[in-house]
């Protein structure tokens, strides 16, 4: 019974130190929120700049096609 309580003494000491703190929950939880509301503006400003470009050439297409082109 005493070796089998040295090795889980030994296996909880080489454990532990490898275990996250609240600290180091709480410091990766401000990098998760800053990168993902990082992320979420940079494509919020692609589709935005994508909407325009295609609403742009939808534009430009229905203006040609009454101006130019035979009723």
């Amino acid at each position: 019974m005493e070796t089998r309580m040295t090795m889980l003494e030994t296996r909880f000491d080489t454990i532990l130190p490898t275990l996250a703190t609240k600290e180091d929950l709480k410091r990766l939880e401000l990098k998760l929120t800053s990168t993902i509301h990082h992320e979420i503006t940079a494509c919020t400003w692609k589709m935005i700049s994508w909407m325009t470009i295609v609403v742009g050439m939808a534009f430009t297409g229905v203006f040609y096609v009454a101006r130019y082109l035979p009723a």
